[in-house]
């Protein structure tokens, strides 16, 4: 008896869950420094500090969801609705609570000095952090919770990156919108005489342009901010009312799966049950971390510091401060669905690497990069490199990281957690280091995009090769003798749902071919025993049987 195909309404409900804190990520990692910098007029340092403070209480917070989100909850009415969704539930009311003050001047104190204005402006970038985490761990950890089935867990992590990369998108569109519209303040701060230019390819701007963000967009922020919060929450109300969280079935000690469906007919896996002080006896655990956290280095600086390298490097107009990332996540977004097919080929890691070799030749590209080729096209071009790499990367890592978990879906939260704690603190210092080592050139955040995104790629690669003959999920000491009977996620497949990179997966169930043998035996030895193994197939899409 084969598990019940998830529901088309489930699935695209579940594609949203995490709507909410897309819309708030792009918008905190392209425009805060911008705003911060330029609007709010803080100087560069404690804009950077500002980003600093948010990345390190998300940091903390992750782990910490993490544990508790993966513990049983024993308060009647919060069983029943859920452990993972009532996480995502109190994450979601911090969110909606706290983020709009961040894009928004001081209320009560927007004449005070720029240590007071920090300490009012870090209050609610924690309570934001806190919430971001909560929603962020929840909403990943629910997946082995929905199903058991890797095709179907393929298809949620191509849906929620299908709608990560529509927010992205919409919050650049509503953006360059707000910041196309003239308002008074607009209006006031030109001299009579001034002439506004915008044309597509202009880099010498008047001094009386409104071309550059400043203190008079504050008001332009503040409704985009608005804008993402309304439809966050609408999206995240779809989210809880189209989700049903199956029951926590708590795993016996011997390591049993706990499946979502208790009438499930299969007999139990058996697997060495993970506790938390286990994870840090893995390697693998450490290599993926630097995997991970190389990757977040990548996406998170060049999506910081192009607003800025747009801004003040190239000297274009504000409406590039919405168009250039715009290109660079609709062109991830639609290079992600070519690598599907180059990584049906060359695997995960392959896949890795040469994400990395495409977001490298962006950097470089930018670091030569001049004249009026680069600043009326080319700049797209960068931009596209860097969207294809960056979002290659992205779901590539998490694809990886999602086979170190493997069976042990009881600690899946903690691993998630401890990836985003290194993540976090890793962006952080170093975009501090950055705001802290900032000479004032334009040349600037050349250099930076070219030689901190460019580092991040090379680390990538380094890693990489030396994950090329670790076998993730195999645990320490563990033998490898059932592994004839898994799925090898580095072989090339011709069955649709073979596809290494969840997330680039086409949404689509995958069909295997109808005759599959009933039963397979197979002698293993090992070191003391001899034992025999009896596979029964029950399920057509279960692609452990041998030819």
């Amino acid at each position: 008896m084969e598990e019940k195909s998830m529901p088309w309404l489930t699935k695209l409900s579940y594609g949203v869950g995490h709507v909410f804190n897309d819309l708030c990520a792009s918008m905190w990692f392209t425009y805060l420094l911008i705003y911060y910098e330029k609007v709010l007029e803080f100087d560069p340092t404690m804009a950077g500090l500002v980003l600093l403070v948010g990345q390190i209480a998300d940091g903390m917070s992750t782990p910490i969801v993490g544990i508790f989100s993966d513990k049983e909850n024993k308060i009647p009415m919060c069983a029943r609705y859920g452990r993972r969704k009532v996480w995502h539930l109190i994450g979601t009311l911090f969110v909606f609570f706290s983020f709009p003050f961040i894009f928004n001047t001081c209320l009560g104190c927007q004449n005070a000095e720029d240590w007071s204005q920090f300490a009012y402006y870090v209050v609610f970038v924690c309570i934001f952090q806190f919430g971001w985490a909560c929603v962020q761990i929840s909403h990943l950890a629910l997946i082995p919770d929905l199903t058991t089935k890797k095709h179907q867990r393929t298809e949620l992590n191509s849906i929620r990156y299908a709608f990560t990369v529509l927010s992205n998108l919409s919050v650049f569109a509503i953006t360059f919108l707000a910041l196309n519209t003239q308002t008074s303040e607009d209006s006031s701060r030109m001299e009579p005489n001034c002439t506004m230019k915008a044309s597509i390819g202009h880099t010498e701007l008047d001094e009386c342009s409104t071309d550059h963000v400043g203190p008079e967009d504050a008001t332009k922020f503040r409704n985009v901010a608005l804008v993402c919060i309304g439809v966050g929450g609408l999206f995240s109300a779809i989210f809880h009312f189209g989700v049903k969280e199956p029951p926590f079935i708590k795993p016996r000690s011997t390591g049993e799966v706990a499946t979502s469906d208790p009438k499930s007919p299969k007999q139990p896996q058996q697997y060495r049950k993970m506790r938390k002080v286990d994870w840090f006896k893995e390697l693998p655990f450490y290599q993926i971390a630097v995997l991970y956290m190389a990757t977040r280095l990548y996406v998170n600086l060049y999506q910081v510091y192009i607003p800025l390298y747009v801004q003040i490097t190239l000297d274009l107009s504000e409406s590039f401060i919405a168009t250039v990332p715009f290109v660079m996540y609709l062109a991830g977004f639609v290079g992600s669905l070519v690598m599907k097919q180059i990584n049906k080929k060359i695997g995960r890691k392959g896949t890795f690497a040469l994400g990395c070799i495409v977001g490298l030749g962006g950097c470089i590209w930018i670091w030569f990069g001049r004249g009026s080729y680069f600043s009326q096209w080319g700049i797209f071009v960068v931009a596209a490199l860097l969207g294809t790499g960056g979002s290659t990367l992205l779901i590539t890592s998490l694809s990886i990281t999602a086979d170190l978990i493997g069976n042990n879906v009881e600690g899946g939260a903690f691993v998630y957690g401890f990836m985003s704690l290194v993540d976090k603190f890793s962006n952080g210092i170093i975009i501090m280091v950055i705001q802290n080592s900032n000479p004032g050139g334009s040349w600037y955040y050349r250099s930076v995009i070219t030689f901190a995104c460019g580092a991040a790629c090379l680390v990538g690669i380094l890693v990489t090769l030396t994950l090329l003959k670790v076998k993730v999920g195999r645990r320490r000491g563990e033998s490898g003798v059932l592994e004839i009977f898994e799925e090898d996620t580095d072989q090339s497949s011709d069955e649709p749902e073979g596809i290494d990179n969840p997330a680039i997966a086409t949404i689509t169930d995958g069909k295997l071919p109808d005759e599959i043998p009933n039963s397979k035996i197979g002698q293993l030895k090992t070191q003391d025993n001899m034992y025999m193994y009896q596979l029964s197939i029950e399920e057509k899409d279960d692609k452990s049987g041998l030819p």
